[in-house]
């Protein structure tokens, strides 16, 4: 691996940047990075001359998660007060703030699977709120679940698998009827308290693979291919 470009965006210790995310569109690449003060938008179609081209700003806060989905940019902060702003990229070198979802003040992450439908965690009443995202700018709540704060998420096939870091577990919940999400397994890591911090899913969904945030901990890789018989395969410490 070659470094070929750099950009400043002034990160500190105490002022750091947080998520990044980036999209193909027109032909061009972007990448969008979390500032300490909002999200700043870079036009790298040519890596050696990163160029910024735009910034929504927003609450102070050291953390943002950034995702894309048809022509628009979602920001989730755990800066109180933000929600999750509703970026219009139609035209990338002018975003809009064009809507923003205020059922909350304020999250941890967010997650868009295929299908178009945006998870939002770490947010206030609700473990996931869901939202439907066939009009990008006007997201439509259309479910949510409870059942423990999930730290992480990837949904895949209408299965969503979650990271519950503060007790070790790994959920797989059915979300075919977004309305009604049902969990189908629950299992733990044997991670105790502070450890699952994320989780990915293979192609086949025979295997997940899990990291661990915290001290000794581990990337493991599960076979699930049996929610009645679920075994650690294999580990990276």
């Amino acid at each position: 691996m070659e470094k070929i470009g750099f950009l400043d965006l002034g990160q500190t210790s105490i002022r750091p940047n947080s998520d990044i995310t980036g999209f193909n569109q027109d032909g061009r690449e972007f990448a969008v990075v979390g500032v300490y003060d909002g999200a700043v938008f870079i036009d790298i179609t040519n890596p050696e001359n990163p160029d910024i081209v735009g910034k929504i700003s927003g609450s102070n806060s050291s953390w943002r998660d950034i995702k894309y989905w048809d022509r628009h940019i979602y920001i989730g902060t755990d800066g109180v007060g933000d929600g999750v702003n509703v970026i219009s990229v139609d035209d990338p070198y002018n975003p809009i703030l064009v809507n923003t979802i205020s059922d909350f003040t304020s999250s941890h992450n967010i997650h868009i699977d295929t299908e178009g439908y945006l998870y939002v965690l770490g947010a206030a009443d609700h473990d996931i709120w869901i939202y439907d995202l066939s009009n990008p700018s006007l997201p439509e709540l259309v479910g949510y679940w409870n059942g423990e704060y999930l730290h992480d998420i990837e949904v895949y096939k209408n299965k969503l698998y979650g990271a519950a870091i503060y007790s070790g577990k790994f959920y797989i919940i059915d979300v075919s009827d977004k309305s009604n999400p049902t969990i189908l397994v629950v299992h733990d890591t044997g991670g105790a308290y502070i450890s699952t911090h994320d989780c990915a899913v293979t192609e086949d969904e025979q295997y997940l693979i899990t990291a661990d945030e915290k001290t000794g901990g581990h990337v493991s890789i599960w076979d699930i291919s049996n929610y009645n018989n679920i075994n650690r395969v294999s580990a990276y410490m």
